[in-house]
């Protein structure tokens, strides 16, 4: 018997092969991917013969339409199915910001005592779920391009650098230009956007390593894996600077600031500013406060923004909105943060200048005292040359929130400085006041010198004593941080005591409120929102909890008690669940038996939490609702614009389709993670066809088109995401740091994933003989590689990867020159904003044009 390549043949005689093995090579009992492959001479998707994995929808009927309607229709097709795309890849980032939500109690092994923490840290989450929901179309667009013959497809690694170079250079410039004339946005977290940004150039450089260096045009099975590994690294390199284990890398902020946040929660915020910036200067409350705003403000995270602008796009239901006096507060502390630090610099400079001459300056700036202390004794000393005569010095006091006479006592005179004496006290009174009262503060100065040829004032020429009230508000606490509540079939009222410790002095106010974890609020109980008070004197206050009657055989179900936002001076006790800024109780509603055997356990299983399943059911019309509506709802339709109904129309068979995906209350999330990824990679599929069919019609190369049309498609969401967040942060980071960071992402996971699938099957699994399509398909590598090999050619994926190389560190280092010269990386003057952004636009077109001269097609 004798197996032949029948069809189309290459050229030359006709191939055939011995279907019996020859000596030295194992016998093939099933159909290897040798034989498999495409014929040389395939016709071309668009031509008669030809189809990708779903089109064309009609088959070789489409090739006797009009060249000119092809053209038009396949247009329309691929922007339609970037919209499908945009869609569903929003509902899987909804489902991923479940998952990355999830919240459990956790026992801490030094201090035994209990804290709910959340299961995935930030930055593990954004460079890896959220990666994945942002990039899905590149990365599935890789994994599917490889099947079903193991082999490279011809869109796939040329979207992942288009997608790059679009990100880096338009996105980037977009964001400039976003930004209000004069404002500036710098980078606030340097050392985190090093660590990408160096990642995100050397992924590409590791590229071209593998494709042109190590083993020219060809991918072995350990470069695919260590491709792959690299992701892992990457993901915890950022993972160190972004808890601060490495040099340069700050710890990340305790404490977050919103629109809601209390007086009493920003004391801990305002000291660290003050220690910060308030060292060599008096700040107002006003610039405490845009501080406050610019350091601690909470950012929307990744998920938040991509859903948001996305929805804004296609007329779907807004996820938030801005609140526009904490963000002008934050931008305004961005500048006011940038003056202050060039100040310091400048006081620091000023101070070495003036090591040989003679000045009078305060020990410290800041003396917290009690207020039961009697009074303070502030230092002043002499710095520099002792002088050959005695020098005096006057000085007063000046209120700030203390009161002269209420608080202190008015202290005013003048101190002695001679060659044996170059230091002095000066002691002012403090007075203690009856009941509570807030930390308080006024200020001491000295007076600076008639004759300044002699000597001169310090830097430190004004000194802050703090005033702290010992007559303590006390602390809150629940009585106990777990209950265990019993089934029952009736509705149970259950009192939630909350102490208040070690002090009951003046009115104390906070919010409580119930969340919600594997118990469901409104099925499993009655939510809870509202105030507590306590007033001077009450070291106690009770809160009616109701847990709804649940006669239901369930597994163990949670939720929480919070108490949060204390007003009064009141705080809360370190040593119980939720730390300094809240308190939690964790409330179990235990199963109404225990089940013992197997089939009962699967029974138990399969139902799941009945409470989570009617809460998404109820959940699914709302999906639908949403869907069909303008803007999400029938009242948001009401104001919606001309192109909200134009965009709604086009996106509205997508919207009806994706309802059907299950919201993200079943499974925590992970149902729809799961429906979503599915439907994400069948649009993806269509994407890749219809992508095809339009290069095929215009005579563009796969190369070209991936690089063009699929990388800006798949990246327009990431640029209305970015915009957003570069006007409504007043930092850079959250605009420029998703984009290195999703680069790195796209070859580590979206390439070196399928790329170890691929060179793990053609190094263990397939063998490859002399006569083999695979080794007519690429016989300059049969010679290397007789038994057959993964191939990925160089020759225009190299070229276009060496070009976005060049680009990326001109633009890196165009950033870098930006924030010398105007302060930060996105805004600045007129002028110069819109010229760094057209030179990152024109760097994408020489990026565009390069890459197709240079390519082999």
């Amino acid at each position: 018997q004798a197996r032949c390549y029948i069809g189309a043949p290459p050229p030359g005689p006709l191939v055939c092969a011995s279907a019996v093995p020859a000596a030295g090579h194992r016998a093939r009992l099933l159909p290897m991917p040798c034989d498999n492959l495409p014929a040389l001479n395939n016709p071309e998707v668009c031509e008669v013969g030809g189809g990708g994995l779903l089109l064309p929808l009609f088959g070789d009927k489409e090739h006797e339409w009009p060249n000119g309607l092809r053209i038009v229709l396949y247009f329309a097709g691929v922007l339609w199915c970037f919209c499908g795309v945009a869609i569903i890849a929003d509902v899987f980032m909804a489902a991923i910001e479940k998952i990355t939500s999830k919240k459990v109690r956790t026992q801490d092994k030094r201090t035994k005592q209990w804290r709910t923490v959340t299961v995935w840290n930030p930055t593990v989450a954004n460079l890896t779920l959220m990666a994945l929901g942002s990039s899905a179309p590149e990365i599935l667009l890789n994994v599917i391009g490889i099947f079903p013959h193991f082999t490279a497809g011809d869109l796939g690694p040329g979207t992942i650098v288009g997608s790059a170079a679009f990100n880096l250079l338009c996105i980037t410039a977009v964001c400039i230009v976003a930004i209000p004339s004069p404002e500036v946005r710098a980078i606030k977290e340097l050392g985190v956007f090093a660590v990408t940004a160096s990642w995100s150039v050397f992924a590409y450089i590791w590229l071209l390593i593998i494709l042109m260096a190590i083993s020219p045009d060809v991918v072995e099975w350990w470069e695919g894996c260590l491709t792959f590994v690299f992701f892992w690294v990457f993901v915890v390199h950022s993972y160190l600077a972004d808890i601060g284990a490495l040099p340069g890398c700050r710890k990340p902020e305790v404490w977050s600031v919103h629109s809601e946040t209390t007086q009493d929660d920003l004391a801990p915020m305002e000291l660290e500013v003050r220690k910060k910036y308030g060292a060599n200067k008096h700040l107002t409350p006003e610039q405490v406060w845009s501080l406050i705003a610019f350091h601690f403000a909470e950012k929307n995270s990744r998920a938040q923004l991509r859903v948001d602008a996305t929805r804004k796009l296609l007329g779907g239901k807004h996820v938030f909105s801005e609140d526009p006096k904490l963000a002008k507060a934050a931008q305004t502390g961005a500048k006011l943060a940038k003056t202050l630090e060039t100040e310091n610099l400048k006081l620091e400079q000023a101070e070495k200048k003036l090591e040989s001459t003679t000045r009078i300056q305060f020990a410290s700036l800041i003396y917290p005292v009690l207020e039961s202390v009697g009074h303070v004794e502030i230092k002043v000393q002499l710095i520099g040359p002792a002088p050959t005569e005695p020098i005096t010095v006057g000085y007063h006091t000046e209120d700030g929130t203390a009161n002269v006479n209420e608080d202190y006592e008015e202290a005013k005179g003048s101190i002695m400085f001679n060659e044996k004496k170059l230091e002095q006290t000066i002691k002012v009174k403090i007075v203690k006041s009856e009941g509570y009262e807030h930390t308080e503060e006024f200020y001491v100065l000295l007076e600076p010198p008639r004759d300044s040829s002699k000597w001169s004032l310090g830097p430190r020429n004004k000194v802050t004593v703090v005033i702290i009230d010992e007559d303590t508000p006390g602390v809150l606490a629940f009585d106990k941080q777990h209950l265990a509540v019993k089934p029952s079939h009736e509705d149970q009222v259950l009192p939630v005591i909350i102490k208040r410790t070690k002090g009951n002095t003046g009115e104390v106010r906070c919010k409580i409120r119930t969340e919600g974890g594997t118990a469901i609020e409104d099925f499993d109980f009655e939510p809870i929102q509202q105030e507590v008070v306590f007033k001077s004197g009450e070291s106690s206050a009770q809160v009616d909890l109701k847990i709804k009657a649940n006669s239901k055989t369930e597994q163990k179900e949670e939720f929480r008690v919070i108490i949060e936002d204390v007003q009064g001076g009141a705080e809360f006790d370190d040593s119980t669940d939720g730390g300094k800024e809240c308190c939690i109780l964790t409330v179990t509603l235990e199963s109404d038996e225990e089940v013992k055997t197997l089939l009962a356990r699967v029974g138990s299983f399969m139902r799941g939490n009945q409470d989570v399943i009617a809460l998404g059911n109820a959940n699914y019309k709302e999906q639908f609702i949403a869907a069909v509506y303008v803007n999400g709802s029938k009242d948001a339709q009401r104001t919606a614009k001309p192109q909200d109904w134009v965009m709604h129309i086009i996106a509205l068979p997508w919207k009806l389709l994706f309802a059907l995906v299950p919201p993200v209350d079943y499974g925590g999330g992970w149902v729809c993670f799961w429906v979503a990824l599915l439907m994400i990679g069948l649009v993806t599929c269509l994407i890749g066809d219809m992508a095809e069919l339009l290069g095929c019609v215009l005579g563009i190369s796969p190369a070209t088109t991936a690089i063009t049309l699929v990388a800006v498609g798949t990246s327009l969401p990431d640029t209305f995401a970015s915009k957003t967040a570069a006007t409504m942060d007043p930092t850079a980071d959250n605009s420029i740091g998703n984009v290195t960071g999703s680069n790195s992402v796209n070859v580590f996971l979206g390439l070196g994933l399928p790329w170890t699938i691929a060179g793990i099957f053609w190094h263990f699994a397939a063998t490859c003989e002399a006569g083999d399509v695979w080794s007519l398909t690429y016989p300059d590598q049969a010679v290397d590689y007789p038994n057959g090999i993964f191939v990925v050619k160089a020759g225009s994926l190299g070229s276009s990867v060496t070009v976005f190389c060049i680009c990326a560190v001109m633009c890196l280092s165009t950033l870098a020159l930006r924030r010398k010269v105007f302060g930060g990386e996105l805004g600045g003057p007129t002028v110069p904003k819109f010229l760094s952004a057209g030179f990152f636009v024109l760097l994408w077109v020489a990026y565009i044009v390069l890459s197709i001269l240079l390519s082999d097609d």
